[in-house]
């Protein structure tokens, strides 16, 4: 009998792999896709644990150059969550005949991978998407361009990755993946919820036509962006990133994944080519080279990655950087499990979103009562270590 890894990340390597389709990937209480396996139609032939990247250690890369990078073109930041190195990377890829999976949006803002073929869509792929993507025949996908001879680029989480490496069992010379530095991956069932709430706050329940969660209008360093519903007919509504309920339950860990607390894929050794994220802290390691618009921390993990930033290094500004002055939290460990989970996913499930705003966001009186308590019990512990 297969048992599910209890670290499980949702990549669908075991799904797509199996020979007889008896794994599905459900929804959990959470709104997490998890694989469930159909015991009748098993036949255990091991090849699903054979390509968890939970169970079997997949190939990564150490000869790593990280850059602070920006893309000369300013059209291009300002579609883009940081520096627009994203859309050159496809852009080199679909001129070749090649094609791009990422993450992008659906009608209802659900966010799902999928295939680009034209320059013209590529712009669907950019910038963050603050939930865990569904994945679905992309990895089927992704192979059988590669055995017709065609670039690919997959983008996605390190996770997501693993998973498509995983299942691929080998190398392609055609093949360019590019991971994100993560923090981790909220819950699709928080995220609906959140979009449902500020439709309904904002636009009497209807949908926008637009949604960017990392708006530059209020600009990028120190954080400054602002989650942006633009909902038609000039009518636009910005949150800044501090003040937003679902930001602040994405930043304080507590909509996450489980398994993004006991993450295998932190660190600086990867599986992909690239690694692109935001450069926090820019500011401070290369002042000169922040104009508020946004820069990408790009780590180049192998020669292939290398070779390709030479043939597209004249469309970016970029300077080496030194890793060690460059290392963002999500780069060293994973985030430990935020105490009061259990209590939030309760509330998730029995109370509305508008609740969940005013308890974890920072506005509420749960939160209030909980800095009072912090900073009393601080106080405390202060005036007990001075005796």
């Amino acid at each position: 009998m297969i048992s599910i890894p209890i670290n499980c990340m949702g990549c669908t390597a075991c799904v797509t792999s199996c020979p007889k389709q008896c794994i599905k990937m459900k929804n959990s209480i959470e709104g997490f896709l998890y694989p469930s396996v159909e015991q009748d139609n098993c036949i255990n032939c091991g090849i699903c644990e054979k390509v968890c990247p939970v169970l079997s250690k997949v190939e990564t890369h150490s000869k790593m150059k990280a850059f602070a990078m920006k893309n000369k073109k300013a059209s291009e930041r300002t579609k883009s969550a940081s520096g627009g190195i994203f859309p050159i990377i496809a852009q080199l890829v679909v001129k070749k005949n090649g094609v791009v999976f990422g993450a992008a949006y659906n009608q209802e803002f659900e966010v799902r991978h999928i295939k680009v073929e034209k320059t013209k869509d590529i712009d669907r792929l950019q910038s963050a998407k603050y939930t865990q993507s569904m994945i679905e025949n992309i990895f089927v996908e992704v192979e059988k361009a590669l055995l017709e001879n065609r670039w690919v680029v997959f983008s996605g989480t390190p996770c997501q990755c693993t998973g498509l490496k995983a299942y691929l069992k080998k190398e392609y010379d055609k093949l360019i993946i590019v991971d994100l530095i993560c923090h981790g991956v909220p819950s699709p069932k928080v995220w609906k919820a959140y979009v449902k709430w500020r439709c309904n706050q904002e636009n009497n329940g209807n949908l926008p036509e637009q949604i960017n969660m990392r708006s530059k209008y209020s600009g990028w360093s120190k954080y400054g962006y602002s989650t942006e519903f633009n909902y038609g007919n000039g009518k636009i509504s910005r949150i800044p990133n501090r003040e937003d309920p679902f930001m602040k339950a994405f930043i304080g860990n507590i909509c996450l994944r489980k398994s993004c607390s006991r993450c295998q894929e932190k660190g600086v050794v990867r599986c992909s080519d690239f690694t692109l994220g935001d450069y926090w802290g820019v500011w401070n390691q290369h002042p000169e080279f922040d104009d508020n618009k946004g820069v990408s921390l790009v780590l180049v993990n192998n020669e292939k990655a290398d070779s390709i930033f030479e043939n597209v290094k004249i469309e970016l500004k970029w300077k080496s950087t030194r890793i060690e002055d460059s290392m963002q939290p999500p780069l060293k460990a994973p985030f430990p499990k935020p105490e009061g989970r259990e209590q939030f996913w309760n509330d998730v499930n029995d109370k509305s979103f508008s609740y969940i705003a005013r308890a974890y966001g920072d506005n509420g009186t749960a939160n209030y009562i909980k800095k009072v308590l912090r900073r009393a019990k601080r106080k405390i512990q202060h005036l007990i270590s001075k005796t």
